[in-house]
């Protein structure tokens, strides 16, 4: 069966819904919560970096030399299209994924050296102009219809466009 039907399963006899209220910020003490940030928190780095657009990058593997070049290529696009300053929102997702998927510190440990590796590497990213942010939302592997939910989930914070792989949702 599907991946995220066995988690369902896995909650027992009942599940509980309803209106969720937070009280205080959730923190997790495993050397990931400085990149769990709030939607406005995240605005207000691309505001700080001056984006006049901000293009999202989302991941639940580590960055390769091809999703350099995807997010890369993007903005230079973005900057054809006569934006000036568009920032990049790499995005990893912070909930769930599949057992055998990359841990998700394990990946933002290597999105944090892609970062200090700056523009002079090649599969480097440019820091001045890219924005760290843990995205919380689980991996679900519903393919086409989960991409637009993460692509829209992103507006939430800002995101204007949204950079996806080969094979984005499973």
């Amino acid at each position: 069966g599907h991946p995220y039907i066995k988690e369902i399963y896995k909650g027992g006899d009942h599940l509980i819904g309803g209106e969720v209220e937070l009280l205080d910020r959730i923190r997790y003490n495993d050397g990931l919560d400085k990149w769990r940030k709030t939607s406005t928190e995240i605005m207000e780095e691309f505001k700080e970096k001056g984006a006049d657009t901000v293009y999202a990058f989302q991941t639940r593997n580590p960055t390769h030399a091809g999703h350099a070049y995807l997010m890369r290529s993007a903005g230079e696009n973005l900057k054809k299209e006569g934006y000036k300053n568009p920032v990049l929102w790499l995005s990893p997702l912070g909930g769930w994924t599949k057992e055998d998927d990359v841990p998700l510190d394990v990946r933002v440990n290597q999105h944090e050296e892609v970062l200090n590796s700056g523009l002079e590497h090649p599969g480097g990213l440019d820091p001045a102009t890219t924005v760290m942010a843990i995205w919380p939302s689980p991996m679900v592997y519903a393919g086409p219809t989960e991409v637009q939910f993460h692509a829209k989930s992103r507006r939430s914070a800002g995101a204007s466009y949204f950079v996806v792989g080969r094979d984005p949702a499973g």
